[in-house]
């Protein structure tokens, strides 16, 4: 009888470190049981595996539980490996702004054994105890709101509002300036603008049309184009007539009441025409038509500018 349950007790012992060896040694935690609001405190749990062993925790909800909030979010870290055993903890912070007590949920792990089969373990979820502020109701003495300070506007909160004013006032002083000053023909500081004689202009422009050397380029159109451009623009600054809107025949008809001579009318208007047909019909001039093109539109602007001059100067005396 005594052998037996010395056998008995053995059979216990053996059977109880077997288990001891496979149940894994989960544990549920709080860093500290209790809080006072707005501190925080970590949860955590470890499970030891033997080698070859694999866990999974299953993330638990957000928020664990109403009234906490998660500062840093579930993970899972391998804490101690050695030859023996791989421990591994999950891991969150978590924090309260209401005083209460808080139940955290269960946790749930799956280890998966060397053997291929799966265990799911639960654990209960510790309580979390919040208080608030602890209140000396015998030397409490309750004081009125205070009032919003005010401090005083410094130069550095006022300076940039000033600046600003300043340079609007500035810009919408020079845009009044440079429109009225434009309206009477003088430049932004008053000064009357001095432009030069139609005739100088024009002499100008031709001999700039001149050094381009435009149709001996084969570019008949863009040489007749500016040379009957800048005698247009001639015609309406010193007879004042409309020649840059106007057709050829309409400007000729409105120069024919004016002071030139037949025969350098003719040859202005011989001149436009014959730009006509180049610039709008494909005609291409003779090499002598272009020769003479640029001497006849000289000739024109010193002639008539010269005439003119006669005239007045006869009036004068």
């Amino acid at each position: 009888m005594k052998r037996l349950i010395l056998f008995i007790g053995v059979l216990l012992a053996g059977m109880g470190q077997l288990f001891a060896q496979e149940e894994p040694q989960l544990q549920s935690r709080l860093s500290c049981d209790s809080i006072l609001i707005g501190d925080q405190v970590r949860w955590s749990a470890s499970l030891r595996l033997v080698p070859g062993e694999e866990c999974y925790f299953e993330k638990p909800d957000e928020p664990v539980a109403e009234g906490l909030e998660t500062i840093e979010g579930f993970a899972v870290d391998t804490v101690k490996q050695n030859r023996k055993h791989l421990d591994v903890e999950c891991h969150m912070t978590l924090t309260a702004f209401e005083a209460g007590s808080y139940f955290l949920p269960p946790l749930l792990a799956q280890i998966q054994r060397t053997d291929g089969s799966v265990d799911t373990l639960f654990i209960d979820g510790p309580v979390l105890e919040v208080a608030t502020m602890p209140i000396d109701t015998a030397t409490f003495q309750p004081f009125d709101i205070k009032r919003q300070i005010r401090y005083p506007l410094t130069f550095g909160e006022v300076a940039p509002w000033v600046l600003g004013v300043l340079v609007f006032a500035a810009l919408v002083v020079m845009l009044v300036r440079f429109i009225r000053y434009r309206r009477d023909n003088r430049d932004f500081f008053g000064r009357p603008k001095v432009s030069d004689p139609p005739h100088v202009v024009a002499l100008r422009a031709l001999d700039k049309i001149r050094g381009k050397q435009l149709w001996q380029n084969h570019r008949q159109k863009q040489f007749y184009t500016e040379v009957t451009d800048t005698l247009r623009q001639y015609m309406a600054a010193f007879y004042e007539v409309p020649a840059l809107e106007q057709t050829t025949a309409e400007i000729f008809d409105s120069l024919k009441d004016k002071e030139i001579e037949p025969r350098l009318f003719a040859e202005v208007k011989e001149l436009f025409e014959r730009a006509d047909f180049v610039k709008f019909a494909k005609h291409s001039a003779t090499d002598a038509e272009n020769e003479e093109t640029l001497p006849t539109a000289v000739r024109f602007v010193n002639d008539t500018f010269l005439q003119r001059m006669e005239v007045e100067k006869k009036e004068e005396a």
